[in-house]
């Protein structure tokens, strides 16, 4: 390997949260990690335990593998992180692209509506 591990990990793991649209802090409140930790990481400073790659793998909803392919570390679209496995669905990365750049208030709210919106659709079938 040709470069510090602990960089690679870092500038892929801000790939994917920036390709999300998401700050630091913003990745930091949704995984429950510090900020100052999550910077360090992007940064290449801290050492990351595995049970953390875990967690941030979770958080942005890929693969902890995606996060340790250092092969791929070129940039990527927010299409290629919210759906991996398959064709982009375009309306639900619109929407996601959209609530993922709202405050965690109205993200709740939205999370609230299409539960109802779901429900009300569910019983008239």
């Amino acid at each position: 390997m040709d470069q510090d591990p602990l960089k690679l990990f870092g500038q892929r793991l801000a790939m994917f949260r920036k390709a999300r649209g998401w700050s630091q802090e913003k990745l930091a409140l949704e995984s429950g990690l510090a900020r100052s930790y999550v910077g360090g990481i992007e940064r290449g400073l801290r050492n990351v335990a595995l049970v953390n790659i875990c967690v941030l793998a979770d958080t942005l909803n890929v693969a902890p593998a995606e996060l340790l392919n250092f092969e791929h570390n070129s940039s990527l679209r927010v299409e290629q992180v919210l759906t991996p496995y398959g064709n982009p669905n375009e309306p639900m990365v619109a929407i996601a692209r959209a609530v993922g750049k709202m405050n965690s208030e109205d993200q709740a709210l939205v999370a609230s509506l299409v539960k109802v919106l779901a429900t009300r659709f569910r019983s008239k079938r």
